[in-house]
């Protein structure tokens, strides 16, 4: 069951999020980026029983859930939605133009 919701949602996002986000002439490289930050991530994830042994469990996962927290306010701020158009439209010739503003809520 573990395995099936991390394939619904953290383990997805690296491959469906960059073909949303990213114009087409470089979501290639978005791919490459968001799968690399996705790697560095698991990378840190091996440090976490020497965290463990040193912080304890209470302070570790303070320490998780402020990242998460974190993780979910830069999302939230700096959020870009195509909001109805295509992605033809929003990776043509006028994309700048078309671009959705990045603004706050």
């Amino acid at each position: 069951m573990f395995n099936t919701f991390m394939n619904l949602g953290p383990n997805s996002t690296p491959f469906t999020l960059p073909a949303e986000v990213f114009p087409s002439d470089m979501r290639a490289a978005g791919h490459g980026f968001a799968t690399g930050w996705g790697k560095l991530g698991a990378a840190l994830g091996t440090l976490f029983p020497v965290l463990l042994a040193r912080l304890g469990e209470s302070l570790l996962l303070y320490g998780v859930a402020v990242t998460s927290a974190l993780g979910f306010l830069v999302t939230y701020l700096f959020r870009i939605e195509p909001r109805g158009r295509s992605l033809q439209e929003l990776s043509g010739p006028d994309a700048a133009a078309l671009a959705p503003r990045v603004t706050p809520p």
